[in-house]
């Protein structure tokens, strides 16, 4: 994959432009919670970010594929590094947790769809479905990347400065990584070879795409979920400073099972695959029930990862298969819409989860959530086998009664 021209390019720039994205729920976790000293206030702040970014991400889908990227992702960069350093300078002022959880919303409202982007070019990129879920992997892999390095790089932060002076520093990454972004090749031209006829239609059309927005959505909300307990437990356990530390955990054993499913030789169909999985991560879940140290989180963290961007490869391999022409950018920014509104009500229902039952209580939110997920999966059992390498995307009029 990284011998195409412009692969590495579009891949690394990427990485950088989303860096923000690993970092954000900490830093704004921390940040309203040493202002307002709630876990509920911190929760609902993470999750209004998440939740005005589901929103905004497919508008935003929807415009890329009418009017460019460019012309979307520009004015959205800008937009969201005033929104962090906003967000900094209420928390200089102690303006209180109303206006930090508004100012928090704001920074989710304009996030730019760098994700939806890139995959939306892989799938271009490949014609053969095998080599495409490679690729998939492959980016779900790196994409790990952030969510290893972005918590590190927030403790560290933190640690030597303060949860504003790490909002500052989102600002600055994430402004600098979409302009670098925005200078990739493989971006010219996007999504030219469809009519203005494809370009009106809704990805929504897509009936498949709507079923598959319910697992994409539970399993978000089994990872808000976990982006608040992790960090809630180690500071329950006394160490505050381990909280990126579990969460980079996290992530590595994600990028562990994200290399290891990239490099087998897959024999079922994506759907058959994509239910597998999803039940895999409900089991590697229970563990966290049980935890009781830092050493302890630290294991659980890792196994409770190792599905994930496996989970993301298919994902992303089953709606490119249902996913109709001149839609890529919107259809991709729907999966990413409902992965981070389930996210949202994840962390929202984690913070008051803590007050009410203890800080365990985002682990069995989390474990409901990926059985939840898992069930709803097996629509998909049996579906979308290893075919020929092109297989024809359906019809626009065989969708009229949708």
């Amino acid at each position: 994959m990284l011998a195409r021209p412009g692969a590495a390019r579009l891949l690394g720039t990427a990485l950088v432009a989303r860096l923000p994205q690993g970092m954000s729920s900490l830093a704004i976790l921390l940040l309203v919670h040493g202002d307002s000293h709630s876990y509920a206030a911190a929760g609902i702040a993470v999750g209004m970010s998440a939740l005005l970014a589901s929103i905004s991400v497919p508008l935003q889908g929807r415009l890329v594929d009418r009017l460019g990227i460019r012309r979307v992702i520009g004015p959205a960069s800008v937009c969201q590094a005033l929104a962090y350093v906003l967000l900094g300078v209420l928390g200089e002022s102690h303006a209180g947790p109303f206006l930090l959880i508004a100012s928090a919303g704001s920074v989710g409202a304009c996030q730019p769809p760098i994700a939806p982007i890139v995959r939306a070019t892989l799938r271009t990129m490949f014609d053969d479905h095998s080599v495409r879920e490679s690729a998939f992997a492959l980016e779900s892999v790196l994409q790990e990347v952030i969510w290893v390095s972005g918590p590190l790089v927030i403790t560290v932060l933190i640690t030597l400065t303060s949860p504003n002076v790490s909002v500052y520093a989102l600002a600055a990454i994430g402004f600098a990584g979409s302009m670098m972004f925005l200078t990739s090749p493989l971006l010219d031209g996007a999504g030219d070879e469809h009519d203005e006829e494809h370009r009106r239609v809704s990805a929504l059309r897509s009936v498949d795409l709507r079923w598959l927005l319910l697992p994409v959505a539970l399993m978000g909300l089994g990872l808000g979920s976990l982006d608040v307990g992790i960090p809630s437990m180690a500071l329950h356990l006394g160490s505050r400073p381990t909280s990126g530390v579990l969460l980079a955990l996290w992530s590595f054993g994600s990028m562990v099972g994200g290399l290891r499913y990239g490099m087998l030789k897959q024999r079922s169909g994506a759907g058959t695959r994509y239910m597998q999985l999803m039940f895999a991560n409900a089991i590697f879940l229970l563990p966290y029930l049980l935890a009781g140290s830092i050493v302890e989180c630290g294991v659980c963290s890792v196994i409770a990862g190792l599905a994930i961007a496996p989970i993301f490869s298919c994902q992303y391999s089953v709606a490119g298969r249902v996913i109709l022409p001149g839609t890529e950018h919107e259809a991709f920014s729907w999966i990413l819409s409902a992965l981070i509104a389930g996210a949202a009500a994840g962390s929202s229902l984690s913070g008051i989860a803590i007050g009410s039952i203890g800080v365990r209580g985002p682990f069995l939110l989390a474990c409901a959530a990926a059985a939840a997920g898992a069930l709803s999966s097996l629509r998909f059992r049996g579906r979308f086998p290893n075919g020929p390498p092109s297989e024809p995307a359906p019809p626009l009029e065989s969708l009229a009664a949708a």
